[in-house]
């Protein structure tokens, strides 16, 4: 893959998109959220950071400011974006010759805001997408270069759907790039608002478990929060269970929802209703979110 003669700036948090531009552009800087010890992601971006002599920035929102003259003298064609932290101000993505682009994992205008590949699980979704659009004063309202449906299947989790979702991103960003070099003037569509919806930042307390709703809610909760993610949870016991992984079976069962019906080994038998979740992956955790070992047994209730 031949690497375009157009000098770029990455702001994000997203490894994979910034491997893909690297290949395909001349990324000459950059940005992410401040460290966070946990985050692999900010890891492995400064591993290819490194690996390509690329500088690495991490102000906070309030220095993001600070970085206007720097930006202007490095004097790039275009600014990416993908799962930035902070909110571009306007004297920064207004700056490069095409502006600034962001990549949003939702066919906009729905599905604006944050967690929205989780979001779109838990909302029993068929579909999602991803857009590429021109960055804006406000959150994902900008004009849309590009975008494509991607399907949400029923085993799909948060991760594979992301994966998903970001390896249709890059072919797009491909184009993209290929339009601008060519000299070709990029047609924007402006999103109807009318049509748009919006989601806030997942709570803690949006991840417990209701066992009175449908069984397939709940699978759809355990789904789009499994690993890397926080997991959905329950208690039982007293202490806090955290499932990170379960199948979700139609069978009709006479059973109080939320009640183990069997264990196999490690696993347990959940039922629900409309069928019963088969749960493979569980951290049982005290108040103080250490690890504990619970004797658990067919009949006990989650909460």
């Amino acid at each position: 893959m031949q690497k375009k003669q157009i000098k770029t700036i990455f702001f994000g948090n997203n490894h994979l998109v910034l491997d893909h531009l690297i290949k395909i552009a001349d990324v000459v800087s950059i940005f992410c959220r401040p460290q966070d010890t946990d985050d692999d992601n900010i890891f492995k971006i400064k591993e290819l950071a490194k690996e390509h002599s690329i500088s690495v920035y991490q102000p906070n929102k309030k220095d993001l400011y600070n970085y206007v003259s720097y930006i202007e003298n490095l004097d790039v064609d275009l600014i990416v974006v993908c799962g930035y932290k902070y909110i571009i101000p306007e004297e920064i993505f207004d700056i490069p010759k095409y502006k600034a682009i962001n990549i949003h994992p939702s066919y906009l205008p729905a599905y604006r805001g944050q967690h929205v590949i989780n979001w779109a699980i838990i909302n029993g979704e068929k579909e999602t997408g991803v857009t590429i659009h021109y960055i804006d004063k406000d959150i994902d309202t900008g004009n849309v270069i590009v975008q494509k449906k991607v399907p949400i299947l029923f085993d799909d989790t948060s991760l594979t759907l992301s994966d998903n979702i970001y390896s249709e991103a890059c072919k797009l960003l491909q184009s993209v790039i290929d339009r601008i070099v060519s000299g070709e003037t990029l047609q924007a569509k402006k999103q109807n608002n009318a049509e748009s919806t919006y989601f806030k930042p997942r709570t803690p307390e949006d991840s417990r478990i209701d066992w009175n709703i449908d069984g397939v809610e709940i699978y759809n909760l355990i789904r789009a929060l499994v690993k890397p993610w926080p997991g959905a949870y329950s208690y039982i016991k007293d202490k806090k269970i955290i499932i990170r992984d379960a199948k979700y079976e139609n069978i009709l069962l006479n059973c109080e929802h939320g009640k183990i019906i069997n264990i196999c080994d490690s696993t347990l038998i959940i039922s629900v209703k409309g069928g019963q979740l088969v749960v493979n992956d569980y951290t049982i955790i005290d108040e103080n979110d250490n690890m504990v070992h619970l004797s658990i047994e067919i009949g006990n209730e989650l909460e």
